[in-house]
């Protein structure tokens, strides 16, 4: 059975997981036009810094430029429906951001 820190972590990196399909869909709406960045943003990584316990002290706009980063990096990857592809970018994600938290 999981502990409550291995369910939070695999948690985390689901959140990441669906942050990375829905930067998909808003980078092309971008792409073709279409404003979608500013209008539905979903703040997810204030989600992630809650379930982290990041301590206020440590959230900084690295934090936000690193993970914002690899939301970019999602248009690189195949479009798939259960967005399978992007699951790597979502745990390199969470390692990054863990990494960086852990300085």
């Amino acid at each position: 059975m999981l502990n409550n820190s291995m369910k939070n972590e695999q948690l985390i990196i689901d959140l990441i997981h669906q942050d990375l399909k829905h930067s998909q869909l808003l980078y092309g709406l971008e792409s073709i036009g279409l404003d979608g960045l500013s209008t539905h943003h979903l703040a997810i990584l204030e989600i992630i810094y809650q379930l982290m316990n990041i301590p206020k002290e440590k959230i900084n706009d690295y934090l936000a430029e690193t993970y914002a980063s690899f939301m970019n990096r999602s248009i690189d990857y195949k479009i798939t429906p259960d967005g399978q592809s992007l699951k790597p970018l979502a745990k390199e994600c969470y390692c990054r951001l863990k990494y960086l938290i852990d300085l």
